[in-house]
């Protein structure tokens, strides 16, 4: 068995290699999610093509007789969090319990390693039974997420508006904005700030630091955003006494794949909470969306498993769970010294 391992970087690769990759993913994808259709190529390629500037996010295959037979990718932020850092490997379903994963994943800890991370994460689909090497390596099961779909013609209009109209009689010192992008130049530090608000969304035992964004990152984003076809619709409430950004919620839509649609965090500052702000923006973004996008016929979120006002929030929208992940985090020295012991050649 001729075994070789490659490292590719899919900003640069050959579109050759990248549909070679495409195809290894297809498979596997639907292992996790078997009534979703593929993922269309050209989506695939535009976001492997535009990753942010302060994000690294290199991938290693693993080939046995020139074939694709398993798949690693690992990502680290180059600016932020500087202790963590994410790994995933897949192996091709007629090839695993042959030793191929942990022969991949020892360049992958390497390269964490020799980049000063101390910190290893991944994530499974609940239940795998993956979950018992990880333990073998010292990882722990540390952050539950949900994902959850809303299927758009299924949605309660009435209750939409229902939830715009209460919060507005709730929260008469408030008003929504609307935004696309690129974001005006006089709302992006205001927005921003209000995103660092997000590290109060629940972590359970997920060790990382405090995250900002900031408006140059922001930029990079929309850049990287829009080179990949995709289009963001957000609302923001504005507290109008004080003019500060209290709360958001973003849908993104997707030129490449427009049937499906994704919500992205939803924020309320603490010191504005418990006003209906959530609801009604959840609510103003489903309504536009449905409106200017009919072509978007699901809408998928994420969401921490011990986030319950969240949750209930999308499940009275109708948003049903689709797909429960653990995500595993431990010490990556521990698990590096422990694959070098279990795969010793």
């Amino acid at each position: 068995m001729g075994i070789q391992i490659q490292e590719v970087d899919t900003r640069s690769a050959p579109e050759s290699l990248l549909a070679e990759m495409h195809a290894y993913y297809v498979p596997l994808r639907a292992e996790e999610l078997p009534d979703d259709p593929p993922l269309p190529f050209e989506r695939q390629v535009a976001d492997w093509r535009n990753i942010r500037e302060d994000e690294s996010v290199p991938r290693w295959l693993l080939r046995v007789d020139g074939e694709i037979a398993a798949v690693a990718v690992a990502f680290v932020n180059l600016e932020q969090n500087l202790d963590n850092a994410f790994a995933r490997i897949h192996v091709r379903p007629d090839l695993r319990g042959r030793g191929l994963g942990g022969r991949l994943a020892r360049p992958v800890f390497d390269f964490l390693a020799e980049d000063g991370r101390k910190r290893l994460s991944t994530y499974i689909v609940q239940g795998r039974p993956e979950a018992a090497l990880l333990e073998r390596l010292g990882l722990k099961s540390v952050y539950r997420e949900n994902r959850s779909r809303l299927i758009v013609a299924d949605v309660d209009m009435d209750l939409m508006n229902s939830w715009i109209e209460r919060a507005a009689e709730r929260a008469s010192d408030y008003e929504l904005i609307y935004l696309e992008m690129p974001f005006p130049d006089d709302v992006v530090e205001k927005y921003c700030e209000l995103q660092f608000q997000m590290n109060t969304a629940p972590r359970e035992d997920f060790e990382e630091d405090d995250q900002v964004i900031t408006p140059e990152m922001w930029r990079d984003t929309e850049e990287k955003m829009s080179s990949s076809f995709h289009e963001l619709h957000t609302y923001v409430a504005v507290h109008e006494p004080t003019g500060d950004f209290v709360g958001s919620t973003t849908i993104n839509t997707d030129k490449l794949q427009p049937e499906q649609a994704w919500q992205w965090e939803t924020v309320v500052h603490p010191d504005h909470r418990n006003r209906g702000l959530g609801r009604w923006l959840k609510g103003a973004s489903i309504v536009k969306v449905v409106e200017e996008r009919p072509e978007a016929d699901r809408i998928d979120t994420v969401n921490a498993g011990s986030n319950e006002p969240m949750l209930n929030i999308n499940t009275a929208m109708g948003f049903k769970p689709i797909l429960v992940t653990d995500a595993w985090q431990g010490d990556l020295t521990t698990a590096r010294d422990r694959l070098a012991s279990s795969y010793r050649e």
